[in-house]
């Protein structure tokens, strides 16, 4: 297997002047998957077809070994903590993503770390103060999170986290922080309809999922920046908007799914460890795009076992086992998303 060194370069949002630390870090953990690429990867020339093709269980088991690794490091808080300008604070996006991660691989300790999230302090960190400040796509994916694990998302910490969502959706359909500068984007914008989804009786409302769907470009591929002037498809992007669409009932848009699903394939490329998706400025293989990636293809049903191949590759042999190394170090937010697509439930798939 592959062990070559890694970096982790996340695409960050705009941050407005002033804004604290903890409301970027907040925004960033929601909408950001990042980009861990491992340098001296190079073959693109050998097809696609040739791409090895991970065990399903072996995968599994790797995953479990990753979800095991992400608990032992969670802080004495029992959330994950991340540093943004030489400061640790408490990371709940991570969280979250572990939570998915423990839940996918089907350990018991999911509804343990969850309760941490729904505690008040953890809501209110994360999502805003529901009233006043809502960041969208962390009420969202917070309101995702807990409900797979259980816990009523209408009934958290004395606040109704759906109904929070549904207050920052503007006429157009549009998922859209409030409180302050505006963050959102089509990751947040799909965990919105992922989120309404599967938390309401009727299913995402129609205006979210169009406009969803209106940042699909010509190419069938979705662009991360909804106000941007070209319309740039983006492999992160177009992962969450297939298992949005896929959550919201992926017959009735066979057609973008169809062109979606093209785009990824078409975008792919291949080395002997598998089949991957490059991201990043520049752009280089990327652990996180390819684990998003897989698990949209998963839901979609068009399951690439080369990606998730090229994924087991990137994780550790040895201790800690199961961990992706970025940089020759275990990172958390890569094995996290990692666990998710080796345990090859699909994203939607694990929400429903």
């Amino acid at each position: 297997m592959n062990r070559g060194r890694s970096l982790h370069c996340p695409a960050m949002p705009r941050f407005r002047p002033g804004a604290t630390a903890l409301a970027c870090l907040a925004v960033l953990s929601v909408a950001v998957t990042g980009c861990t690429t491992r340098t001296g990867d190079t073959g693109t020339a050998q097809a696609v077809l040739a791409a090895p093709s991970a065990d399903a269980a072996e995968a599994r088991e790797v995953a479990a070994d990753g979800a095991t690794w992400l608990v032992t490091q969670l802080a004495a808080s029992g959330v994950m903590e991340s540093t943004f300008d030489g400061t640790s604070f408490p990371d709940y996006g991570l969280t979250a993503d572990t939570v998915l991660a423990l839940l996918a691989t089907g350990d018991e300790r999911a509804g343990e770390v969850a309760a941490r999230l729904a505690e008040p302090d953890a809501v209110a960190g994360y999502t805003g103060d529901g009233v006043g400040t809502v960041y969208a796509g962390a009420t969202a994916k917070l309101a995702a999170t807990l409900s797979a694990a259980g816990i009523d998302p209408r009934s958290v910490a004395g606040r109704d986290l759906v109904a929070e969502l549904e207050s920052t959706q503007s006429p157009d359909g549009r998922f859209s922080d409030r409180g302050g500068e505006d963050f959102s984007q089509t990751v947040s914008q799909s965990w919105g309809v992922l989120a309404l989804a599967t938390a309401r009786d009727d299913g995402a409302p129609e205006e979210a999922v169009r406009y969803l769907l209106g940042q699909q470009c010509d190419d069938g591929g979705f662009r991360l920046d909804p106000d941007a002037a070209d319309c740039t498809s983006d492999p992160d992007a177009t992962a969450f908007a297939l298992s949005a669409v896929s959550a919201a009932g992926s017959e009735e848009h066979a057609d973008v799914v169809s062109a979606a699903t093209a785009w990824l394939r078409d975008t792919r490329e291949t080395d002997d460890d598998g089949t991957y998706w490059v991201a990043g400025t520049p752009a280089a293989p990327s652990v996180n795009a390819t684990a998003v990636a897989a698990a949209a293809l998963t839901d979609v049903d068009a399951d690439d076992p080369g990606a998730r191949a090229w994924v087991l590759s990137s994780t550790a042999t040895d201790q800690p086992a199961g961990a992706v190394l970025v940089a020759g170090v275990p990172d958390a937010r890569a094995t996290a998303q990692a666990a998710l697509a080796l345990a090859g439930s699909g994203l939607a798939g694990l929400l429903d």
